[in-house]
């Protein structure tokens, strides 16, 4: 993991980048977000980046208890875009990181929403990006931190009643220090690892391809598959679109 100066200083660069990338694509598709066009994937990012503020603020332990806010019009929806990103990450600067609040996942602590706007922003502003037609990638420790993220957060928050993942992956980044051994008990909980071991199938490539595949932003055929296909296109599947 990084530090949460970091985490900071990377919610601040990638979410400016993301608002410079998705004015220039109001009405361009994004079409790793089907159906949604630029000024879809702007007002999400607003949304999101307001209630993590608004449960770090508040405090908030209740989801019953969230406020939402008011839609801005499309001639302010960008300055409030702005706005947002910058009330947010003065109140993430500026509170406790060990403070409890509400979080849909197992931690709830500020440090977690400190990370997740992080990576969630970078996700979205490569989004941006590509709806705008300029080429990125995740830098590879960020997309590192991304993948590990990932498989210790998103990847056991799937629909109920879903098939359980039929063999175990390993995944590997070939341009940075990155290994994970995702195996399957018979409950249907994944259980992972960092290391590095033989699955049922290996998933390779750069740690922003690997990202990229697990968010479901580039197919399959954009990583390198080892062993049994069909594991790891069951895996893959997994990954909430977000």
């Amino acid at each position: 993991m990084l530090t949460d100066s970091e985490y900071l200083n990377i919610l601040r660069a990638e979410g400016d980048a993301f608002a410079d990338s998705v004015q220039m694509a109001l009405t361009a598709p994004v079409t790793s977000c089907e159906p949604w066009v630029g000024a879809d994937l702007l007002w999400h990012m607003v949304e999101v980046h307001y209630s993590w503020k608004f449960i770090v603020q508040s405090h908030l332990m209740d989801p019953e208890k969230y406020v939402p806010r008011d839609k801005p019009s499309d001639d302010h929806m960008l300055q409030a875009y702005r706005d947002g990103l910058s009330e947010l990450i003065e109140v993430l600067s500026t509170t406790d990181a060990s403070r409890s609040c509400w979080t849909w996942a197992g931690v709830h602590d500020v440090a977690w929403v400190i990370r997740r706007m992080a990576h969630e922003t970078a996700v979205h502003a490569w989004d941006a990006h590509c709806a705008a037609g300029v080429a990125s990638q995740i830098p590879a420790a960020l997309a590192s931190d991304g993948i590990d993220e990932f498989v210790h957060v998103m990847l056991n928050n799937v629909a109920e009643g879903e098939v359980p993942l039929s063999g175990s992956v390993h995944l590997h980044c070939t341009d940075v220090d990155g290994e994970w051994l995702i195996v399957p008990s018979s409950d249907g909980e994944l259980h992972v690892t960092r290391e590095h071991a033989k699955g049922a199938c290996a998933i390779r490539g750069t740690a922003h391809e690997l990202l990229m595949a697990l968010w479901r932003r580039v197919p399959m055929s954009a990583v390198e598959v080892i062993g049994d296909s069909a594991v790891a296109q069951q895996f893959l599947l997994r990954a909430a679109n977000d």
